[in-house]
């Protein structure tokens, strides 16, 4: 448990390193020629300057909830795609014991018959969705 929790604080470190970057970069932009009187009190000091870091965090903050949710929403399809992937080959296999496996059949071959239509569906579906990825 120990690594574990050290390797999440190296990443919990790792990414406020990189959310600090991100602001402070974000700050250098809203202000090319440094921090003016934001705040309207007739001059620049610590005050102005924190309503601008608040400004690039709500910015960079904002930016990267877009991401994630972007991200979330090509996950979700993805795994979509992949589930009915998996019910047309449910349905496949079903199609093939029908349409194959009779009583008076020998059960091992009707179940070495079935095996390779469903391997043969599952393939076919995976290519499908790779295709469909790498477009």
């Amino acid at each position: 448990m120990g690594f574990l929790k050290k390797l999440l604080g190296i990443g919990a470190v790792a990414g406020t390193t990189v959310a600090a970057m991100k602001v402070s970069e974000k700050y250098k932009e809203n202000n090319p020629e440094g921090v003016q009187d934001v705040n309207g009190d007739g001059k620049v000091d610590a005050a102005d300057v924190i309503v601008e870091v608040t400004r690039a965090a709500t910015q960079v903050y904002n930016e990267a909830a877009k991401v994630v949710k972007e991200k979330a929403d090509q996950a979700k399809e993805k795994a979509e795609d992949w589930k009915e992937k998996a019910e047309d080959v449910m349905d496949s296999v079903e199609q093939t014991v029908k349409d194959t496996v009779r009583p008076e059949d020998d059960p091992a071959e009707a179940v070495e018959e079935v095996v390779e239509e469903a391997a043969e569906s599952l393939e076919e579906a995976v290519e499908t969705v790779m295709e469909g990825e790498a477009q």
